[in-house]
């Protein structure tokens, strides 16, 4: 009967980790499914090893809590590492609460509290979707058309995108024609004016780029 609660444990790990790692990935964060996925059942795993742990003799209750200290303060070096800090700007910060709440749901799940595990799971994922649509509707967020002239250059739509995805930003809208001996390239994008100016900055930087034009 053990083996079998373990293994609900797991799955059910996979299955909420998952949950909030498609969220993460469809905002294209660089903690996306399998990242949330893995963060889940390793912490889920941690704290099956300190309940077995509490079975034998040897073992008492502040080596079950030190285990689970010792995994949100694990997690906490992975949340810094996605923390990035440019240009005066700090992007990540949700990205790495995320990774510190996914764990704190396995320590949950591992510990047997399978209706808290469900309704915590739900809460992060409402707060994800829900605030985040709120943010983009009334927080500082403006639409932005960019204009590029460019020379002729491979891959450049691959070039922006990843640039954009860098920044956090998702294009409305984006085009591509050829005038002359150069290329010009309509873009379209809501985001809020820090995250423009970033984007700005990045552009800057592109090779070949002749022309900014912003509306």
């Amino acid at each position: 009967m053990e083996i079998i609660e373990t293994i609900l444990k797991l799955f059910l790990a996979v299955g909420l980790g998952g949950l909030i790692g498609l969220e993460r990935e469809s905002s294209h964060k660089p903690a996306g499914f399998r990242t949330n996925i893995l963060i889940c059942l390793g912490a889920t795993m941690m704290m099956i090893l300190s309940t077995l742990l509490l079975g034998q003799k040897t073992a008492t209750a502040s080596d079950v809590t030190r285990i689970a200290a010792g995994v949100i303060t694990g997690i906490g070096f992975i949340g810094a590492g996605t923390i990035i800090h440019a240009r005066g700007m700090v992007t990540g910060l949700t990205t790495a609460a995320t990774i510190w709440a996914v764990s704190g749901l396995g320590l949950v799940i591992g510990a047997g509290y399978y209706l808290i595990a469900l309704l915590y799971a739900g809460i992060v994922i409402l707060t994800l979707i829900i605030f985040r649509q709120f943010e983009e509707q009334f927080l500082k967020k403006s639409q932005f058309t960019y204009t590029l002239k460019t020379r002729p250059l491979p891959q450049i739509l691959s070039k922006l995108r990843q640039l954009a995805f860098h920044e956090g930003i998702k294009f409305n809208e984006i085009s591509l024609k050829k005038e002359e001996q150069f290329q010009v390239l309509k873009l379209s994008f809501n985001t809020s004016e820090e995250k423009e100016h970033r984007f700005n900055q990045a552009l800057l930087q592109l090779d070949g780029l002749q022309e900014i034009q912003i509306g």
